[in-house]
């Protein structure tokens, strides 16, 4: 009687599931914040998305160690969380595109009066300084489709420092000798 095994999880394959899934949690939990209010929170937002992220981080590297009896190299860590990144920046910049063209059109204007707002109680900061910024806070900047592949690049570079940094501690090599 022959036995069938099912084939171990790809590093893509994992990082494409998780992707998928962080980001469509990401857009559940950024919704909240933006219909609360609390996405002008700086620190509730971010410390919401890196919660979000490294949950979404740690579950990957567990699944694929569990499809894989145990065992997960370095490389393979920072693979699944640079796809994982990627797909999950992506839907969360086409969502932010949406939300900000179709949803919620004040939404941009609220933030740059919350972000001009925030600037000016930061001790040091210029008039001049908050000028330039918002001179580059422009509906079009912010409403732009463009906004989604800078989104997507954002995604890239923090997914391979965090990957960098994450899969030192997530990693579980096979011992060399079996």
């Amino acid at each position: 009687m022959e036995t069938s095994t099912a084939p171990a999880a790809t590093p893509v394959s994992v990082g494409i599931r998780y992707g998928l899934i962080t980001g469509l949690i990401w857009i559940v939990v950024d919704f909240i914040l933006r219909a609360t209010g609390l996405s002008f929170k700086y620190s509730v937002y971010l410390s919401a998305s890196i919660l979000v992220y490294i949950v979404g981080i740690v579950m990957a590297h567990r699944f694929f160690k569990q499809s894989n009896q145990g065992f997960m190299t370095y490389g393979q860590g920072l693979l699944i969380v640079v796809v994982m990144s990627l797909i999950s920046g992506l839907l969360s910049g086409i969502f932010n595109y949406v939300y900000v063209n179709f949803i919620d059109a004040d939404y941009a204007l609220r933030m740059r009066t919350d972000f001009e707002v925030w600037m000016s109680s930061m001790p040091g900061v210029q008039e001049e300084q908050i000028e330039k910024s918002m001179a580059d806070m422009t509906d079009e900047k912010i409403k732009s489709p463009l906004q989604i592949g800078k989104s997507l690049m954002g995604a890239a570079v923090g997914g391979v420092i965090t990957g960098l940094i994450v899969s030192i501690f997530t990693k579980h090599k096979r011992p060399e000798f079996e």
